[in-house]
Order: structure tokens, then C-alpha cells, then sequence
């Protein structure tokens, strides 16, 4: 099995497939040093197009680890680049607070 897994790239034009492909292949090495062992990382793209010319993207990134399915449904927007960047940085903040790997506390010794 890949370890990216990207859903919906068929209703992309080639710029956004480049631009998904660069993002979630540079996300993938910050995720994996939150995380060593993942099993898969799918993206999950939705494109809705209401009467004008703009697209609306729904992007749900999901970390499958060992122990646990981290995952982020709520971002949205009309840029795909920066629903990409918000997406895998709720997935990367939810990694920190769950295995406690942020800076947040240091301690005292």
C-alpha cells in the first residue's frame, strides 16, 4: 500500500495536482517526525462548484499510526493551497497535543 493516498485528484486540473502532490509529499516528512511509524496518510479533496467560475475545496487529511487515526474534516476554502496548509497543520497540531511533543511545557529539572 502507498503511503500517501490522495482522493478526488480526478477533478483536478494539472496545477492542482502538482500543487497536492508537492504539499502532501512535504508534509508527509514533518508528519513523520512526529510520528515514525505511519501506515498510510490519505487527502481527501472535494471541489464544489456553485453557479460561478470559483471552486470551493473541502480537504480531510487522516494519519492512520499504529496506536491511533489522527484526522482533520474541517477545512475549507476557495484557495486549494491553503486549505491543503491548514488541513495538514490541524493533523500535525493534533500529533503534538496527543503525543505531547510540542514545546508547550518544558520541565523543570
Amino acid at each position: 500500500m502507498e503511503p500517501i493516498q490522495i482522493i478526488g485528484i480526478k477533478d483536478l486540473d494539472e496545477m492542482e495536482i502538482e500543487s497536492v502532490n508537492r504539499l502532501a509529499n512535504r508534509y508527509y516528512g514533518k508528519i513523520q517526525r512526529e510520528i515514525k511509524k505511519i501506515i498510510s496518510l490519505a487527502v481527501h479533496i472535494k471541489g464544489y462548484e456553485k453557479e460561478g467560475r470559483q471552486k470551493k475545496y473541502s480537504v480531510h487529511v487522516k494519519v492512520i499510526a499504529p496506536a491511533r487515526i489522527f484526522a482533520s474534516t474541517k477545512t475549507f476554502d476557495w484557495d486549494l493551497e491553503k486549505a491543503l496548509h491548514s488541513s495538514f497543520r490541524d493533523v500535525i497540531r493534533e500529533l503534538q497535543h496527543s503525543l505531547h511533543t510540542d514545546d508547550q511545557h518544558k520541565k523543570v529539572r
